[in-house]
């Protein structure tokens, strides 16, 4: 998935009204953006299959056990959890430490009805028992899934959320900010389901880019709460 991924930390910006919502939505795709350095590392990879690009959107052979394996994303999620607690200068309560946690999590709850078979519960288990109904198969339905999902956790932002973690926008005149972040991230959408590769190089331009997606819309959905 993908927006999909922002909406968790959305939904559970209630919970956590003093966690920044930057940091929750990228949470949510965490596990994502270290896949992407460890590719760029080549401690993981993924390339362009020609096969997979006539079936369905994300047209990408896979390996990456760590990043998108239950157990390695647990750990992601701790590490950037322990990070985030070191270096803010707020109060870090186990609950927003255990929102944190939730949150990165739900990636592997996501991952698994979208993917192909290439989700694992440990890095070392075989490919045999790898995880995944593929969805990525079936572009036009989850372009409506992921937008339905990022939609809702947009909603429950916005209806639960105490008002001071929604200046970003409510403040007058600011309500273009919703809007606009709305348009980016559906645009996102429809290019991940719909469109083609650009090149088959993965390491230097499709990782950058999509790295550079997820970094960009964590900092513009932190921008609708200040």
């Amino acid at each position: 998935m993908w927006i999909a991924h922002f909406a968790p930390g959305l939904a559970a910006k209630p919970l956590a009204p003093s966690v920044p919502l930057s940091l929750l939505a990228l949470a949510g795709a965490i596990p994502d953006a270290a896949f992407f350095v460890l590719s760029f590392l080549h401690l993981e990879s993924f390339r362009v299959d020609p096969n997979l690009m006539k079936r369905g959107c994300f047209p990408y052979a896979t390996d990456y056990p760590i990043s998108h394996s239950l157990v390695g994303m647990a750990v992601i999620g701790a590490a950037f959890t322990a990070g985030y607690t070191m270096m803010t200068q707020r109060r870090v309560s186990i609950q927003d430490q255990l929102v944190l946690m939730a949150v990165t999590l739900s990636h592997f709850i996501l991952e698994v009805p979208s993917h192909r078979p290439d989700i694992k519960i440990k890095p070392t288990d075989p490919d045999s028992a790898n995880l995944g109904s593929g969805m990525f198969d079936h572009p036009v339905a989850l372009f409506i899934v992921e937008s339905f999902l990022f939609l809702l956790g947009l909603s429950m932002y916005a209806t639960f959320s105490p008002l001071a973690t929604r200046a970003g926008y409510k403040k007058e005149g600011r309500m273009y900010r919703l809007w606009g972040v709305v348009v980016f991230m559906l645009v996102q959408q429809a290019h991940f389901c719909f469109g083609a590769a650009p090149t088959t190089n993965t390491t230097w331009v499709h990782g950058p880019t999509f790295l550079s997606e997820i970094l960009l819309s964590s900092w513009l959905l932190g921008k609708l709460e200040s």
